[in-house]
């Protein structure tokens, strides 16, 4: 547990702007609590040597290297300001979830399965809970309120927050960054058009949802916020050019009103040829008086295409109507099997738009980690976090790959090394969805999506599991005693609670507690002893077969001569399926190898990382890496499809 003499607090400026939104529990953060960040992994390929203990700002400004946070985005940006970042990130994009109700899934594919048929039956990914988007009454309002209040103390003056949201709660989210930014600072909101409409959605009652925005706010407009102009191009032949232009002897041109141009700008538009006058119609400069006036026509000002070859180019600037960026639907290569993933061509947009090379981008919603990899593609430095293991996991992967070709093809970057920090102990071997998504089916559960609160029902009763990092405590059930209150008599349920174990006061709380209730009376299912459920606790971890030997004085033979994930097994395998599916190679359920040299028992340098160009493609396996002459501990990391890791080590 982390000790309290490490926590510290930080002052968090109250919201000033208005208009102001009210909801029930609606507290401004006073304070946020800083927690120690403990390294677990680093990916330095070109060995520099970096030092990658410290994520003091101030040891990082000259220094540089990228970070990537697995924990809660609360308390790990809590952490940045801690460590001094208060007002140096320069773009903060954040997608968070949309209070859709639903639950997301990643598809889990094994290595060479697609479209296979094995033993008679269709092989199919292994859906992953990643995490639930159900939230109960205003809980969403506060849980962004807080978080948004602590981004706009990391901005800098000149930064810009970039928040991605759909129609559910556009509204409510504006009014939230209005308070805590100022409706001054208000920039623009994009309407991005996510996808078009096809099947059963372009049936849709009063039509269908195709439109995802994007509020853009400044820390301070008033300063000169970093922008550049953003435009599209696209070539048309000259029979197109010919139809939709106009043309004279300097060529294809478009017109457009003068608007607010000057005397001295319409002058010297008239010696450049570029003043149109409709209907054959005249005009008159007056250069002693500054006037211009036509006759028998309105004025316009030509803009002529640019000629490419026998085509022409039509140049177009991005307006806040985002139509010309896809979905992920059609960018399949791009697709990491993620649920909400967004395209790199929308945050390649964004992030050209709002920062320059060099400048420093985060991302507190990381999911994929579409938006490091593309900061890290344009030059810019970049900080990720996420609470889910499996989007750390993911956007790891990535950027080791990035990186990787970066150096490979000679690109520029402030940095081709990143360090991988656990704020606050998030550990859990098993994600906490997936774990209670387990035990939500293990059990028999069956799920209330319009319900944060409990999980669903057991028979007539509610449902609430616990989260697995503690046993039941008097916290929790205290949580649940004002959950039933504010629902007063609209529950008339027992309820019942699943959890690992519970305290010892518990036991004597719960007999008060069913004495005083003859309605809502509370039971516990406790996983480690109960006979028909405990079968839930009994996780079989990985386990691998590695041969590790030394070859001559400085060099090592690596290789993985077989793995076996029971977890996968059994969930490409369930107990009622009558035509078992087998796996024709061990290397099908490994998605990542990597390998540190010099192990030392707490932080895992990545010297070697074997991650597949294709998802049809295995890791090779087996390896041949420089080692120390000295005795030196080699580990291996093994990361299964479904995320969990494994890891061998022996010292030779």
């Amino acid at each position: 547990m982390t000790e309290k003499k490490n926590i510290k607090k930080f002052k968090i400026d109250p919201p000033k702007g208005r208009p102001m939104l009210y909801w029930a529990g609606k507290k401004p953060l006073d304070y946020v609590k800083g927690f120690p960040a403990r390294l677990s992994e680093t990916f330095d390929p070109q060995k520099s040597g970096k030092n990658f203990n410290s994520i003091k700002y101030s040891d990082l400004q000259n220094d540089w290297h990228n970070l990537l946070f697995y924990g809660d985005n609360k308390e790990v940006l809590a952490t940045l300001l801690e460590n001094g970042f208060r007002g140096k990130v320069d773009l903060i994009y954040i997608d968070p979830p949309f209070d859709s109700g639903a639950n997301y899934v990643r598809k889990a594919e094994l290595r060479g399965m697609k479209g296979s048929k094995l033993e008679g039956e269709d092989y199919t990914p292994i859906e992953q809970t990643m995490y639930f988007d159900i939230w109960k009454n205003d809980s969403y309002l506060q849980w962004m309120y807080e978080r948004l209040q602590i981004i706009k103390e990391l901005l800098s003056e000149s930064g810009v927050i970039y928040l991605h949201c759909d129609h559910r709660k556009t509204h409510h989210l504006r009014m939230l960054l209005e308070e805590i930014f100022s409706e001054d600072n208000y920039l623009n909101t994009i309407s991005w058009r996510s996808q078009v409409p096809r099947g059963r959605k372009a049936d849709a009652f009063y039509y269908a949802y195709s439109t995802h925005y994007i509020h853009i706010f400044g820390k301070n407009k008033i300063y000169p916020s970093k922008w550049q102009k953003q435009t599209s191009q696209r070539l048309i032949t000259k029979d197109e050019a010919g139809r939709d232009y106009m043309h004279d002897e300097g060529g294809y041109f478009r017109t457009s009103d003068p608007g607010s141009y000057t005397f001295e700008s319409l002058l010297k538009a008239k010696k450049e040829n570029r003043i149109y006058v409709s209907n054959g119609g005249k005009v008159i400069f007056d250069e002693k008086n500054k006037t211009v006036k036509t006759v028998d026509g309105t004025i316009g000002i030509k803009y002529y295409l640019k000629q490419k070859g026998n085509k022409y180019i039509v140049a177009k600037t991005i307006d806040n109507l985002w139509d010309d960026i896809p979905g992920l639907g059609t960018a399949p290569a791009q697709d990491t099997g993620y649920p909400t993933q967004k395209t790199e061509q929308l945050m390649n947009r964004i992030i050209e738009a709002s920062t320059e090379e060099n400048d420093l981008v985060l991302d507190c919603f990381a999911g994929s980690g579409t938006t490091m990899a593309v900061a890290q593609k344009l030059g810019r430095r970049w900080i990720g976090c996420d609470i889910n293991k499996g989007a750390i996991q993911t956007t790891s992967k990535r950027l080791q790959k990035i990186i990787k070709d970066q150096i490979k093809n000679k690109e520029d970057a402030p940095a081709y090394l990143f360090g991988a920090y656990q704020v606050n102990d998030y550990d859990l071997q098993v994600l906490r969805t997936e774990a209670v998504e387990l035990a939500v089916e293990h059990i028999g559960i069956e799920r209330r999506k319009t319900d944060s609160f409990f999980d669903g029902l057991l028979g007539l009763e509610l449902a609430k599991v616990i989260d697995f990092n503690h046993p039941l405590g008097m916290l929790d059930v205290q949580l649940l005693e004002d959950e039933l209150k504010k629902r007063k008599d609209t529950e008339e349920r027992n309820i019942v609670l699943v959890c690992l174990g519970k305290e010892l006061a518990i036991d004597p709380w719960l007999e008060e507690w069913n004495k005083k209730h003859p309605i809502n009376k509370i039971r516990v299912i406790e996983l480690r002893t109960d006979k028909k459920y405990g079968k839930f606790l009994i996780h079989e971890p990985a386990v691998a077969k590695v041969n590790i030997k030394r070859k001559g004085k400085n060099k090592a033979i690596i290789e993985i001569k077989d793995f076996n994930s029971p977890t996968i097994i059994e969930r490409i395998n369930p107990a009622d399926s009558l035509l078992k599916v087998k796996i024709p190679d061990f290397k099908a359920m490994i998605d990542v190898v990597l390998i540190d040299t010099n192990y030392n028992g707490k932080t895992f340098n990545i010297v070697l990382s074997d991650v597949p160009e294709k998802k049809t493609d295995y890791v090779e396996a087996k390896y041949e890496l420089e080692i120390p002459q000295k005795k030196t501990k080699i580990a291996v990391k093994i990361v299964d499809m479904l995320g969990e890791e494994t890891v061998e080590v022996k010292e030779i």
